[in-house]
């Protein structure tokens, strides 16, 4: 092994310990997922969402520190994003700006500072023992793993599909890079048309009753699949119809709501914010809220 690689390990090794750490500051236990937002508000972090197509986020590291996220990324690569910016925090990178990136993660560790902050925001979002209770308790295990149950799992963690088995073949070597290859030659988009039956262009949420720790969240126009006999006590929800053990939901409102289903194995909050949201991230819930000017 390569002294880089040795230097590598030591940085990735540091960045778990502090990504789990702060998950035990926060109180998030190993059996929930988190949301990366909710957690940089309550370490007193302003968190903004802007409309700049070119950046997938931005720290500021001044004596009120913000991350500024862009509205115009897909769901699962905002979270990443905050949770990699949160990493930039947590080691006192200073500030950073980081542009769009369309390809694979990997090639872009070059950077140990990148790496880092990469290794913190996988292991904040995705813990081996996080993933391998959600494994357990759906009956899964990582060598059936379909893309169907990689979507509904990142649904949960509130990653992208990709990242997730980047994470699962290259962070947790839980998978080989032969079976990524294979899980990779599906987007998104096809899963969604295949699970529904007809293409959509918003994002759809695969909910279940093991879904454990962060509120779904979503934008108006997502479609939210809950399990049957699933109550809830807003209007922020339009349902559809019925699909296989689940109920077809969309986002009409926004707001914040309960789900629970009526034998109480699930009760979860659903948040709803307005599609591609500009403003500061504590707001995002708020009905009546106006978008505001946002500049970093």
């Amino acid at each position: 092994m390569s002294k880089l690689t040795g230097f590598r390990k030591k940085l990735a090794a540091d960045a778990v310990s502090r990504a789990l750490s702060l998950r035990k500051k926060l109180g998030v236990s190993f059996e929930e997922s988190v949301s990366p937002i909710d957690a940089a508000e309550q370490l007193s972090i302003d968190v903004r969402f802007v409309d700049l197509p070119s950046m997938e986020g931005i720290y500021i590291a001044d004596n009120e520190p913000k991350i500024v996220l862009s509205s115009l990324r897909p769901s699962g690569r905002r979270s990443f994003t905050c949770a990699h910016e949160l990493g930039h925090h947590m080691f006192g990178h200073g500030d950073r700006f980081d542009e769009v990136f369309t390809g694979r993660w990997t090639s872009r560790w070059k950077d140990p500072k990148e790496f880092v902050a990469d290794c913190f925001g996988a292991y904040f979002l995705m813990p081996r023992t996080t993933i391998e209770s959600g494994l357990h308790k759906r009956h899964l295990s990582y060598r059936s793993l379909t893309e169907f149950d990689i979507h509904k799992l990142a649904c949960w963690l509130g990653v992208g599909y990709r990242t997730l088995i980047t994470h699962f073949a290259y962070g947790l070597n839980a998978i080989s890079p032969e079976k990524a290859e294979r899980l990779y030659t599906f987007t998104p988009a096809t899963i969604r048309a295949k699970i529904l039956g007809r293409s959509v262009s918003t994002e759809l949420y695969t909910v279940d009753e093991h879904w454990m720790g962060r509120p779904i969240d979503c934008e108006i126009g997502d479609i939210i699949l809950l399990p049957r006999f699933t109550t809830t006590d807003g209007d922020q929800l339009v349902v559809q119809g019925n699909l296989a053990d689940y109920v077809v939901a969309e986002a009409k409102a926004v707001g914040a709501t309960q789900v629970s289903t009526r034998d109480s194995k699930m009760s979860l909050a659903l948040r709803v914010t307005r599609r591609r949201y500009i403003g500061r991230s504590c707001y995002r819930f708020d009905e009546d809220i106006e978008e505001e000017d946002t500049e970093a």
